[in-house]
């Protein structure tokens, strides 16, 4: 049983004629006819119906059908993935990133492999983080960038651990936290906290900090105020009310420095975000996947977990 005799049987289903299916592959009709039948012949079974003026497969013919799209499909991809690993200059990357800090982060590093290896194809996929792992398992992604701690209980991916990035808490100029002369943790909880969606033990890190006397509404009710994966709507939130926001310094760099947010001073927030590059263990990373990690890591380069980034490195 061969590839080139599974992909006639799907063409002549797909064409539903043998005449228009031999001038998809390329054969003349005897020819296509004569594999499709040896494929028969080693199954031992008839896999096509054609009793009826129309071609349909039978119930054998349906089950080596579906082998056979995942065999195509799977040689399709091992041909990529061959591409990939001989060279940078064929083949194509498929990036999954959360709308939040993984776009940040991510941007630029595509930007410097389309440099590097302008004939590349780069597809990059934005969706929430809670979808991400499993796109990956259905092969549509190559790898995935996220915060660590939303892939930790998914033991079945490999990681590549990034810069570690300390929230501080953002707000407008002039917001009365500004003026307060020293502020406390528990007072960002007197305005509206807005923020992404996050794992639960992000929340519940962010429920201690909150004073006693709201902690149980807020473990009712949820502490953000305003729930959102875009960064730039959360930004415009807080450019334009009250509230706060906790977010890594890398996200907000640009509005920080055109003056247009503010970081609260002296406040220690206690939150520590590790971003990383993950792929499913049994699917060694291609040629270009490497590559993207490794420009990742140099621009984000680690940090151990105890010791506080730089300026420089939080700020890019």
């Amino acid at each position: 049983m061969e590839l080139r005799q599974l992909r006639h049987l799907l063409a002549v289903v797909a064409q539903g004629s043998f005449s228009k299916a031999a001038e998809a592959v390329h054969l003349t009709q005897p020819a296509l006819s004569r594999s499709v039948q040896a494929l028969e012949a080693e199954v031992g079974a008839a896999l096509l119906d054609r009793s009826r003026g129309e071609i349909t497969p039978t119930d054998v013919g349906r089950v080596v059908l579906a082998h056979a799209r995942q065999m195509d499909s799977l040689a399709t991809e091992l041909r990529r993935d061959i591409a990939l690993t001989q060279g940078l200059e064929l083949g194509e990357l498929r990036i999954g990133v959360g709308p939040f800090g993984g776009s940040a982060l991510v941007g630029p590093v595509v930007g410097d492999l389309v440099r590097l290896h302008p004939g590349l194809r780069i597809q990059t996929v934005v969706a929430p983080w809670q979808e991400l792992p499993e796109r990956a398992r259905a092969r549509a992604l190559d790898l995935i960038v996220v915060e660590l701690s939303q892939v930790q209980e998914h033991t079945d991916f490999a990681t590549r651990a990034l810069g570690q990035h300390a929230g501080v808490l953002v707000c407008r100029p002039g917001h009365p936290l500004t003026r307060l002369r020293h502020p406390r943790l528990a007072d960002m909880f007197d305005y509206p906290l807005v923020g992404p969606s996050l794992p639960g033990h992000a929340l519940a890190g962010l429920l201690q900090a909150a004073p006693a006397a709201l902690r149980e509404r807020l473990q009712r009710e949820g502490p953000l105020a305003v729930e959102c994966d875009s960064a730039a709507i959360l930004k415009d939130v807080l450019r334009n009310s009250d509230a706060v926001a906790i977010m890594p310094r890398f996200i907000v760099a640009h509005e920080l420095a055109a003056a247009q947010l503010v970081v609260v001073p002296g406040v220690d927030i206690g939150v520590r975000a590790r971003f990383g590059a993950a792929w499913l263990k049994k699917r060694s990373l291609s040629g270009a996947a490497a590559k993207f990690v490794e420009l990742l890591a140099t621009r984000d380069a680690p940090t151990p977990l105890g010791e506080q980034p730089t300026a420089k490195r939080a700020c890019r």
